[in-house]
């Protein structure tokens, strides 16, 4: 019983101690596009940064991180879409209160629904996020989508910034729901 004590609050002190900061290059981000309804293309954001003090989570995507593979489409999406002259950035915010994950064993999972506040230019729109939160190790944790998150274009006051690229392309259409899928990797500092 006092090992189970022990390890128990050794597992605890270990995520209260909230200094968790996103890597980067474990993480990921990728979104579908469909135009003319049949043809569909992954795309990714290729940066991310941010951190999660205990109870907030809070990430940063720079818009200009978009990679479509097609160079004119990037800057037309970054141009018309997201608005990048204005707005470097598309932010995600979360409350996740680390008790949640308290007793989190080293190589367990669990899973875990989430309200998403993601804000894109102007707009915030809150997202339901079924994640799955692994615990790899003592200091590092990782959430991913269980299931993609359905981005509506029209949330977040994009559809004309849709319509445009669908002019400049000469398309029949781009579907304005758009789903999205990540990685996330935190490490404690």
């Amino acid at each position: 019983m006092k090992l189970f004590t022990l390890a128990l609050a050794f597992s605890s002190s270990l995520v209260s101690a909230a200094n968790w900061q996103l890597d980067n290059s474990q993480s990921s981000l990728h979104f579908v596009s469909v135009k003319n309804e049949v043809v569909a293309e992954t795309h990714q954001f290729k940066q991310l940064s941010g951190n999660w003090d205990g109870s907030m989570v809070n990430i940063s995507i720079p818009v200009n991180s978009l990679e479509t593979l097609i160079p004119i489409r990037n800057e037309r999406i970054w141009q018309y879409v997201l608005q990048a002259e204005q707005f470097s950035a598309i932010t995600v915010s979360a409350e996740l209160k680390q008790d949640a994950l308290a007793n989190l064993a080293i190589r367990d999972s669990m899973l875990l629904e989430l309200p998403l506040n993601v804000t894109i230019a102007t707009e915030t729109a809150a997202l339901n996020a079924k994640l799955r939160i692994t615990r790899l190790s003592a200091n590092t944790l990782q959430a991913t989508t269980e299931a993609p998150l359905m981005l509506n274009t029209g949330s977040f006051k994009l559809l004309d910034g849709v319509a445009k690229l669908q002019e400049l392309a000469g398309l029949k259409s781009i579907d304005t729901l758009v789903p999205v899928s990540f990685t996330v990797r935190f490490n404690q500092q």
